[in-house]
């Protein structure tokens, strides 16, 4: 028998948690508000929460043709859907057979998919490059999407084992008894009953194709397959730019200005933006064929 929380316990918890998302969601709500604020009141040292002038200026000058944010939004967009279509037809399939059939070897297939992700990133950087290249799909939204799927699949086929194994055996007995095929089973039963991992696999293979700027940068150079976390790292680097630029002519740090000086928030800054200036450095020979 559970307990039932107390009222008092229950409007603490609410509480808490209340605050937390406000936590979480400041942030955002934050650079929301300051889209609509001219620039002279982003850059006021007064601070004001609202925008005392709105304005949507920024949404003209970001949505203008020339910038072609709209174009980089698409590529993003396309790409990290069809990720998440693709991951969850073989997570599916693949999570099914491993999850409700003891096959011999199946641990050292699930060990082997887990091992996979160790070889991620920049390990995997240069033949995927040779293979894309001969492949001829280089610097396209296709080659993008191949190589997100070696990264989603073998997780999520993982993930949605557990799922299936979690779905009880008798159900599937039920159905073969009634003259039920097993793509039938599969589609009509098994599958409702894990939408839940679904869904959950979608989201990540999504997000996780949506976020990149790793291979993005590397296996792409034209606008047609270039992605909007491209635009985002131009944007960083712009900001580092006119920071030092204000510093060179008018002795202005421009960060330390607005976040206070030597501050966690203008040291978290000054890193990212010297990072990104190190890892953008270190593709200066990159080569396009």
């Amino acid at each position: 028998m559970t307990k039932k929380r107390k009222p008092v316990a229950n409007l603490f918890f609410y509480i808490g948690l209340a605050i937390v998302m406000f936590i979480i969601l400041f942030p955002m709500i934050w650079l929301v508000l300051c889209t609509f604020k001219p620039n002279e009141e982003i850059f006021s040292s007064e601070l004001h929460i609202l925008p005392i002038n709105p304005t949507i200026d920024s949404y003209i000058y970001a949505f203008n043709d020339q910038n072609k944010l709209l174009l980089y939004l698409g590529n993003s967009l396309f790409t990290a859907a069809l990720t998440a279509i693709i991951t969850m037809f073989f997570a599916a399939t693949g999570g099914y057979a491993i999850g409700r059939k003891n096959y011999w070897g199946i641990n050292a297939i699930i060990v082997f998919l887990m091992i996979a992700q160790m070889f991620q990133g920049p390990v995997i950087m240069i033949p995927w490059y040779k293979m894309a290249s001969a492949m001829h799909i280089l610097n396209t939204k296709l080659g993008l999407v191949c190589i997100y799927l070696t990264g989603t699949i073998p997780v999520c086929v993982w993930m949605m084992s557990g799922f299936f194994k979690g779905i009880a055996m008798e159900l599937e007995e039920a159905a073969a008894i009634d003259g039920c095929s097993r793509v039938r089973t599969f589609w009509n039963i098994i599958l409702p009953l894990a939408k839940g991992g679904l869904v959950a696999i979608t989201i990540y293979s999504f997000i996780l194709a949506w976020n990149d700027y790793q291979y993005a940068l590397i296996l792409t150079s034209s606008d047609q397959a270039k992605t909007v976390q491209l635009i985002i790292n131009e944007l960083i680097g712009s900001i580092g730019a006119i920071n030092w630029g204000l510093v060179g002519f008018f002795g202005l740090d421009l960060v330390a200005f607005l976040f206070g000086s030597m501050s966690v928030l203008s040291r978290i800054i000054y890193a990212v933006i010297g990072i990104c200036g190190l890892y953008a450095i270190s593709f200066c020979g990159r080569i396009n064929n």
